[in-house]
């Protein structure tokens, strides 16, 4: 082999890698700077059909490109060097793997003659990610091999299939030996061919693949309920969701629809069952003769409540078998959709008073919410929830964080209607901030992003990537002293030890953070602050952050009293 040719082959084998993904419909890829990747790095920027974001923090990079995957529904790529830089790519695994997100990791490595020898940034990366990926290869060192380039295509397809049709990632590692960098003249020349290689169409995985159809007994048994429910929790892009509707209108089923669930607006959709349903007697009047799931398992400690208390009522769960919606209370049949729901010409016997009862308690819970929740100081969680929700634009995605901000949001708003995105598949509080980033991104829309405190701060280097925004997103921190959501546990009456050991206040100046990322800041502590600074925010490009500064406290009473609904509706009897 010639020297030119030694020189362009790691480039020339990583172009081949980057073109049978393009072929697959990748799209997105998401680069950490680092020298052992610099071949990967060089094929996919000279694709002109990559849309490339670079994010030095591996950790919020992976983050970044689980939002875009949320988005799209298609695998984003991640490229890192070798070493702990793919090691923190693993939260984002996680939450991926459990949410049903698909992702590809492309890690360089080095090669085998060089490993377990003590080298620099050298790990052991086969198969790091354990049982979690969907798939994975070592990819071997570069060859100009006819048969070992099309095994290297292949395995990219095979990447690409395995994490839109099943659960888990894909890991490719690719071992690379120096030189890295091609000479100037072959990128040029590889440049031009990638301009018409851009041009070919793309393998279609989501085409319609007709409809999913069941018999007569299945949906006499459905039609046969006087009493149906149905429950969405968080649902994945592509998941089969779009019968939830007609099916409602068909049992005159209420639809209790969580955040994430994106469930269109509907007058089946009963807002404010986090509340109402804390209680006992109303679940009892309420008391559903069937259950249908769909999604993952819900957030809501309600509808786990209802879940339990109608453990021997029929419940079906509607799956696409990447979410689990089992949960402590499995549903007594699952049926696997990967198609749509074909719905014959039925009608079902539950009568008009079902809705009406769930309406009911909806009317009332609102009534009583509006009266709870009034502006004052200090400021409640609560208020700035109601208050951001009367202000979001309509065609806007919304971001909730996981602690209290996912349960706020269906608890203090009417969240259906808008777009709205949650980390659930592991649930963890880290790359909150950078998956937003990642939807905005891909979206290409307003968005609007709730964080507490302590979630901002394990994700602050997400805030390298705002300058990438094209689009405005409002981060809405409710800086409440601490994971205040610890409150909730029994553990709460250990106060001292509650405070340090769980609770951790934090007294870092977030303003003194924003300002050193060049960030927009404005805090917020009255009630009369908050509607300029959001509605100056909301039309400017780029991330902006509004720290509210609100009172434990305060925000647990409201929690509690919006939960003990029925007790006041007893007390006005």
């Amino acid at each position: 082999m010639q020297q030119n040719e030694i020189t362009n082959l790691a480039f020339y084998w990583s172009t081949q890698f980057v073109r049978s993904l393009y072929e697959e419909g990748a799209r997105n890829v998401v680069i950490s700077p680092g020298s052992r990747s610099t071949p990967l790095t060089l094929a996919f920027s000279s694709h002109p059909g990559f849309k490339l974001t670079v994010a030095i923090d591996e950790r919020s990079a992976a983050f970044i490109a689980l939002g875009q995957a949320k988005a799209s529904g298609i695998p984003s790529v991640l490229v890192c060097t070798s070493g702990t830089a793919v090691a923190n790519y693993t939260p984002a695994v996680y939450e991926a793997v459990n949410s049903g997100t698909p992702l590809i990791i492309a890690s360089a490595d080095r090669p085998p003659h060089l490993r377990t020898m003590g080298a620099s940034q050298t790990i052991d990366q086969v198969k790091m990610f354990g049982d979690q990926t969907a798939f994975f290869h070592e990819v071997g060192e570069p060859s100009s091999d006819e048969k070992r380039i099309k095994r290297l295509e292949i395995a990219a397809k095979q990447a690409f299939k395995a994490t839109v049709q099943h659960t888990g990632i894909a890991h490719l590692n690719f071992a690379f030996d120096k030189p890295f960098e091609p000479e100037a003249d072959f990128l040029s020349t590889i440049e031009r061919e990638n301009l018409n290689h851009s041009k070919r169409s793309q393998t279609d995985y989501y085409a319609d693949l007709g409809q999913t159809e069941y018999g007569e007994k299945f949906w006499s048994e459905l039609i046969a309920a006087e009493h149906p429910l149905i429950v969405v929790g968080p649902t994945i892009k592509h998941e089969q969701t779009d019968f939830v509707i007609e099916l409602a209108k068909i049992l005159k089923a209420p639809i209790l629809a969580e955040p994430g669930s994106n469930i269109a607006s509907s007058k089946y959709i009963i807002p404010g069952y986090s509340g109402f349903l804390r209680s006992e007697d109303i679940r009892t009047e309420l008391k559903p003769d069937l259950i249908l799931r769909i999604g993952a398992f819900p957030i809501s400690k309600a509808i786990h409540q209802l879940f339990e208390d109608n453990k021997n009522v029929q419940q079906i769960a509607f799956t696409n078998a990447k979410t689990y919606n089992d949960g402590d209370n499995p549903p007594h049949r699952t049926i696997e959709l990967n198609s749509p729901l074909h719905i014959p010409d039925i009608s079902g016997n539950a009568a008009n008073s079902w809705l009406s009862k769930w309406k009911k308690y909806a009317k009332k819970f609102q009534t009583f919410r509006k009266e709870n929740i009034q502006p004052a100081t200090p400021l409640t969680d609560g208020y700035i929830f109601q208050s951001v929700s009367k202000l979001l634009p309509k065609k806007c995605f919304v971001m909730a964080s996981n602690s209290f901000p996912v349960r706020d949001l269906s608890l203090f708003t009417d969240h259906s209607g808008h777009e709205i995105y949650v980390n659930r598949g592991a649930a963890g509080i880290d790359g909150i901030t950078s998956t937003a980033i990642g939807l905005s991104k891909e979206l290409n829309k307003t968005g609007v992003l709730f964080i507490g405190d302590i979630a901002f701060l394990h994700d602050v280097n997400a805030l390298l990537s705002a300058s990438l925004l094209e689009k405005p997103l409002v981060v809405v921190i409710l800086n409440n002293g601490g994971g205040t959501i610890f409150r909730m546990l029994p553990v709460y009456r250990f106060k001292e030890k509650h405070k340090t050991l769980f609770e951790t206040p934090q007294h870092v100046r977030i303003a003194s953070i924003c300002r050193g990322y060049h960030v927009d800041h404005t805090l917020v502590s009255k009630p009369d602050q908050f509607l300029p600074a959001f509605e100056e925010y909301i039309e400017q490009p780029g991330l902006h952050v509004i720290e509210c500064i609100t009172d434990a406290d305060d925000s647990m009473l409201e929690r509690h009293t919006l939960w003990n609904f029925s007790n006041s509706m007893n007390n006005e009897g």
